[in-house]
């Protein structure tokens, strides 16, 4: 059976819809022949907590743990409320915006690039290139953000010329709380160039939306993948869809992701069809 190693920051008892992403792909790898090997931080610093998903680890899995510095520690020592929302990529309108919270967020945004998990690139390096050597290692995937990550797997990619594939659960240079993180012009040009050398050096990229495949698709090219978010039909039951309009989001709702343009199309399908208004 193949191994495939997975690098994530998200594990349980991380909460949220980023975790389970790859706790359930995890959850059925074996089925499609290949053995997971999982690689997270010991002692990582989660916004969002739920204990329920240590059930869904499989029992005799390899789950490999190294220990990881993150600034969001020392932030809790000014404040703790504010330095959690922003490890959610909540970030506050301008308005809204005390000294603090101005100051933790060009100190996040241009002192920690890509983002805050940054110190524990080297150590893993280090750790990883010798365990994938004497473990038979065939794949590598990075699951991002933080996509901090991703450079674990560029470097993996650059010294064993192992294949790697990318996913982004989350755009890099777009993604939503980006523009807000007073970056200087030199910090923003080293985020594109770091996210076009992950872009160029995976073997292959996973997305979570056709938007975002159609966004890299013009940064590089190589062979992009959509694999949307969805739900474990062996945890989750539902008993009946409405039989003519149902839509879905699975994922989070933070900063600004109000879809007022989508609530403003239904509202004139409303005021434009009888019909769908009656149903």
């Amino acid at each position: 059976m193949k191994k495939a190693l997975i690098i994530s920051y998200y594990w349980p008892p991380a909460g949220g819809p980023g975790v389970q992403r790859w706790l359930k792909f995890v959850k059925y790898l074996r089925d499609f022949g290949v053995e997971p090997v999982v690689y997270v931080p010991e002692n990582p610093s989660y916004p969002l907590y739920d204990y329920t998903l240590f059930s869904e680890v499989p029992k005799d899995i390899t789950i490999l743990r190294k220990p990881i510095k993150e600034p969001y520690k020392f932030a809790k020592l000014i404040s703790k409320k504010k330095s959690k929302t922003i490890s959610k990529g909540i970030i506050q309108q301008k308005k809204q915006q005390t000294l603090i919270d101005k100051i933790l967020l060009y100190i996040r945004g241009n002192f920690f690039i890509p983002d805050a998990r940054k110190s524990w690139v080297k150590p893993s390096l280090n750790f990883l290139l010798q365990y994938i050597i004497e473990n038979d290692i065939n794949t590598i995937i990075t699951t991002g953000p933080p996509h901090s990550l991703h450079l674990i797997g560029l470097n993996l990619k650059d010294e064993l010329g192992i294949k790697w594939l990318a996913d982004f659960r989350d755009p890099w240079t777009t993604i939503g709380y980006h523009k807000e993180l007073k970056l200087t012009p030199k910090v923003e040009s080293k985020h594109k160039i770091l996210e076009s050398n992950v872009l160029h050096g995976a073997d292959e990229i996973i997305v979570t939306s056709n938007y975002t495949k159609d966004e890299f698709s013009t940064k590089a090219k190589q062979p992009i993948t959509v694999i949307t978010n969805g739900y474990d039909t062996h945890s989750v039951t539902i008993d009946k869809k409405d039989d003519k309009f149902t839509f879905s989001h699975i994922g989070s709702l933070l900063s600004e992701r109000n879809p007022i343009i989508l609530w403003q199309a239904i509202s004139d399908l409303i005021s434009e069809n009888g019909d769908f208004a009656n149903e």
